[in-house]
């Protein structure tokens, strides 16, 4: 029974470490995808949930960064007694964040003329798509116990896993 529990809280410790990549993410591409819709519960959805999520991490983007890099260096140096699949899991969820980080601003530097246009909203639809298909594929295999293989972000996360000393398998 312990172990059950152990493993529980180890997979939902790294499906809630994708909390961060998602806040991201809604913060630079939702407005544009959900209220370029014609839809009103589409509308509504991101008006009741999403929205109150990306104002909360545009307030506090700087707290939010600083927690994350605490984590990442917990993570990657193993001072918790963390499970190398949740330490693996959380680090690749901070460095899925990075991206959508770099991705996001990289879009919000496009000339206003771009980002407002037919392409824009394509872009950003792309985008945020995209990038939740990439969350969703790592909820899902971190739910049936598995590792989300994501190019170049699990090599890196499994790097900084191995360099740390290595908590309980």
């Amino acid at each position: 029974m312990k172990i059950r529990k152990e493993i529980i809280l180890e997979r939902s410790l790294a499906i809630l470490s994708f909390i961060f990549p998602f806040a991201e993410l809604s913060y630079y591409f939702g407005a544009k995808v959900f209220l370029n819709t014609d839809s009103p519960f589409i509308r509504s959805f991101y008006k009741a949930y999403i929205l109150k999520l990306s104002t909360f991490y545009g307030a506090n983007v700087y707290f939010i960064f600083a927690l994350m890099v605490g984590i990442f260096i917990v993570c990657s140096r193993g001072t918790l007694p963390l499970s190398k699949y949740a330490r693996f899991n959380i680090i690749q969820a901070i460095l899925l964040n990075i991206i959508y980080s770099c991705v996001g601003a990289i879009f919000s530097y496009l000339p206003i003329v771009v980002r407002e246009s037919a392409l824009g909203i394509l872009l950003a639809n792309f985008f945020f798509l995209g990038l939740v298909v990439i969350f969703a594929y790592s909820v899902l295999l971190i739910f049936y116990g598995k590792y989300p293989i994501l190019p170049v972000i699990s090599e890196a996360a499994k790097l900084q896993v191995q360099q740390g000393r290595g908590g309980p398998e």
